[in-house]
């Protein structure tokens, strides 16, 4: 992706912030109880597989290092990749509507040199729980595996934006909890890569469900 030139208004908008935001996200960060459930640590380069308003659960995750984050190439994007920096997440700028034949090479790039990639499937406009099929082609071309991952917290803030985004409070406890790999093979028909995006979303609805219950 081209460098971009800001504004003079956003020059100053955008660092003010993303410090603002890192000062309370970073608190929270540090505060939080974790429990991550069916983490492998063998198990790498991943494609983390996580709702839209859900990637609070990322924090909870080991080897930040090595998990790179998709955000788009927008000023939004601009602050939200400014604060993973500073959390430790590397990030790949781009989506499907902006750069998004370049970021597709750097997501290639990044898997096959061993990092791993959260995606947030049903983004970044929703709807809400339905799984998009960017993350089933980005599998079968990296072959690497797909985790399903959704963490849960109880005690959190939660937006009225279409993804219902969440915010846990300080020192709240999360159990994230990470599904069975998914494996999508080369060389696969398009009514079975939509069997694979089928699979997917009812394996996230399922371990939402039941962390919804409060059975985790």
């Amino acid at each position: 992706m081209e460098h971009r030139e800001y504004n003079n208004k956003e020059k100053i908008m955008i660092p003010v912030l993303s410090n603002l935001a890192y000062s309370y996200i970073g608190i929270m960060d540090k505060s939080l109880r974790a429990k991550v459930i069916n983490y492998n640590s063998q198990l790498s380069p991943v494609i983390y597989a996580v709702w839209h308003g859900w990637q609070y659960g990322l924090l909870t995750l080991p080897e930040r290092k090595k998990l790179h984050l998709l955000i788009s190439p927008s000023n939004d994007g601009e602050i939200i990749s400014r604060v993973s920096n500073k959390l430790g997440f590397p990030t790949i700028r781009g989506s499907q509507g902006r750069d998004g034949t370049r970021a597709l090479r750097n997501i290639l790039k990044t898997l096959k040199s061993g990092g791993s990639l959260a995606y947030t499937v049903d983004g970044p406009k929703g709807p809400i729980y339905e799984v998009k099929s960017g993350i089933i082609q980005i599998a079968q071309m990296a072959q690497v595996p797909i985790i399903p991952f959704v963490p849960y917290v109880k005690h959190r803030i939660q937006a009225k934006s279409w993804d219902l985004y969440k915010v846990p409070h300080f020192f709240a406890k999360v159990n994230s909890v990470l599904g069975d790999p998914i494996c999508i093979p080369r060389n696969i028909s398009e009514e079975q890569k939509e069997e694979y995006r089928k699979q997917l979303e009812d394996k996230l609805l399922e371990i939402r469900n039941v962390a919804d219950k409060g059975m985790i």
